[in-house]
């Protein structure tokens, strides 16, 4: 098992990934305290109802990405990080710039979203 990153640019990714997860939480935290219970006039329930159900809806994407950021995390503490969860391959640093806490290469993230595309 061979690892393309450089020391420095693991750190560089651990740091946008600790960045990302601070942001998330502050997010989580507000989307938390917006689903407290609407006001009792009409049309604000009615508006507060569709407000929290958007913040249930983003509370719930945003675990999703904390999730896959506390695993990108462990990966670099087990020397698996930056590496294809489906085919092993390195993924490239400047992907994992982008998207630091992704698992998958471009061509199985490719695949993937293919897959999806067809059983819809």
């Amino acid at each position: 098992m061979t690892q393309a990153l450089t020391p420095a640019q693991r750190e560089e990714l651990k740091a946008l990934l600790l960045v990302r997860q601070r942001e998330l939480l502050a997010q989580m935290q507000q989307n938390r305290e917006n689903l407290a219970p609407p006001a009792a006039d009409q049309d604000g329930i009615v508006q507060g109802n569709v407000g929290r159900e958007v913040d249930q809806v983003l509370t719930d994407i945003d675990t999703a990405d904390l999730a896959r950021i506390r695993l990108a995390l462990d990966a670099m503490e087990d020397g698996s990080y930056g590496l294809c969860a489906e085919c092993g391959c390195d993924i490239p640093f400047e992907r994992l710039r982008a998207e630091p806490q992704t698992q998958h290469c471009v061509p199985c993230k490719s695949r993937w979203e293919a897959a999806q595309g067809a059983a819809r």
